[in-house]
């Protein structure tokens, strides 16, 4: 079973799957494919049963047990999940014929890239020099 990574601040809202490391200013927006495969991990589903459940989308790519297993990959790779004897309880995903008919070949994007484009603000934020006393803004 699998959590989120504790370390990590994540955002799992709707269909938006965002982490961000604060430590190195990197950031991760999760396309849908690889949010839905995300949702289903955190709440105790294995590899096989996700790719059982995508298995009954019927405009499935046919390559869509790699890219299961790449999200997969990716997700452990960067660290925004880890092994866990329990499991994250979020919003349950409910597929239904609506997901089926919303659900775009763009849609099955399953890269996870990683962004640095926020980097320097994340690292420069003067919130990460806060001590236990508080911050206190330089007077000018």
């Amino acid at each position: 079973m699998y959590k989120r990574n504790p370390d990590l601040f994540a955002d799992i809202t709707g269909s938006q799957v965002i982490f961000i490391d604060m430590e190195n200013g990197m950031f991760y927006l999760l396309p849908l494919f690889a949010s839905l495969i995300l949702r289903f991990l955190l709440n105790g589903k294995d590899l096989s049963e996700i790719k059982d459940i995508f298995s009954k989308f019927p405009e499935i790519p046919s390559d869509y047990e790699n890219r299961i297993d790449n999200v997969f990959d990716n997700l452990i790779k960067y660290q925004l999940i880890v092994e866990s004897k329990e499991h994250d309880n979020i919003d349950t995903v409910i597929i239904n014929d609506l997901t089926y008919q919303d659900l775009q070949e763009e849609d099955f994007d399953y890269e996870i890239t990683p962004s640095n484009d926020v980097q320097k603000l994340l690292l420069d934020d003067p919130i990460h020099d806060v001590s236990l006393d508080g911050w206190t803004p330089v007077a000018k």
